[in-house]
């Protein structure tokens, strides 16, 4: 009987060469017009690029002019500008783009009929959103309290995004009889959009408002239109929009002020509320019977950057002046920065 003795080195590389095969062959990869090579995880795309996340680089856009080749390995649902949709493995080779199906057929993708690229991880579109609460007390001199509270909500399908967002803000500025509240608005609103066809898109809204010390009971707008996605990638997405909405603020119909020291307080006398001036000598009526019912011209944009993996940005901007008097005007801007610090 003869006895082989076998190297205890190479039982360790060959155990690591199983151990480390199945990972990277589990890694998508793309080979650049250079030369380079990315490998991780293709995570979406567009008509204009493709975007991976690397281990080493984080989330990188490749245009599309730049690729040479692309192996994937895991399922990717391409959608198209006609609607279809087709899941499978996408591969690149001799400039052309190819979804790979289940059953062994492959499709040849056209860029130019590219809706996007996504994961098919869920059933369905599925919801993100995020809490921003902020609040404030000072105690010296004098005494503040302040609160903020900010929340968003997004369903995002593959054609289609449904957008829902609240604020509220309370300041208050003394304490028991000296309180003066310095602040006291909220609002909230709605918006669909669905694509229509290559960078078009048609959206839906409502939106709602409150704020007593403007003397504003309530204040409601719904308004439609059709934009155009300037850019829509991976990790930007800029939109130009202009549509028709119909506007109508209710205010308070009578105020009745009571003289007295700052810290006067005002009755609003059809809505009931307690409204609080700071200072000043203010006239005993103030008359604000008002309803304004408005048609107004929407012109706008929004954009969306993903900085880092982390950390992203979004702005908007909306001006809605009225159909018969464009001196007669509404317009809001947001601007936010949310970064991710934990999984959750």
């Amino acid at each position: 009987m003869t006895i082989t003795r076998i190297n205890p080195g190479i039982i360790l590389l060959l155990l690591a060469s199983i151990l480390l095969t199945p990972n990277m062959a589990a890694a998508d990869s793309i080979v650049l017009k250079n030369g380079d090579t990315l490998t991780g995880k293709v995570l979406s795309g567009s008509r204009t690029e493709l975007v991976i996340d690397t281990a080493l680089a984080g989330r990188v856009a490749v245009k599309w002019t730049s690729v040479a080749q692309v192996t994937s390995t895991a399922v990717l649902r391409v959608t198209l500008a006609d609607g279809r949709v087709i899941d499978g493995t996408l591969a690149v080779a001799d400039g052309r783009v190819t979804m790979q199906g289940a059953g062994g057929g492959a499709t040849v993708i056209e860029l130019l009929s590219l809706q996007g690229i996504g994961s098919t991880s869920s059933s369905g579109p599925a919801w993100s959103g995020a809490m921003n609460l902020g609040s404030d007390f000072s105690r010296g001199n004098s005494e503040t309290w302040a609160l903020a509270v900010y929340s968003a909500a997004t369903r995002k399908g593959p054609r289609d995004r449904l957008g829902l967002a609240g604020a509220f803000q309370r300041s208050v500025e003394g304490v028991g009889a000296d309180a003066v509240t310095t602040a006291r608005a909220s609002r909230g609103s709605a918006r669909y959009d669905h694509d229509l066809r290559g960078p078009l898109y048609g959206f839906g809204f409502g939106e709602a408002a409150n704020d007593p010390l403007q003397l504003l009971d309530l204040r409601t707008v719904v308004g439609a239109g059709a934009g155009m996605h300037l850019v829509n990638t991976g990790v930007t997405q800029l939109n130009a929009y202009g549509g028709l909405s119909y506007a109508r603020d209710s205010y308070t119909d009578t105020t009745t002020i009571i003289p007295g020291t700052p810290g006067t307080t005002v009755t609003a006398g059809k809505s009931g509320r307690i409204i609080l001036q700071k200072s000043g000598t203010p006239p005993s009526v103030v008359r604000t019977s008002l309803s304004r019912e408005v048609v107004e011209v929407l012109v706008g944009q929004d954009l969306y950057r993903q900085l880092s993996d982390t950390v992203s940005l979004t702005e908007s901007l909306q001006v809605a002046p009225a159909v018969n008097d464009f001196k007669d005007y509404r317009v809001t801007f947001d601007l936010s920065v949310s970064a991710q610090l934990s999984g959750w």
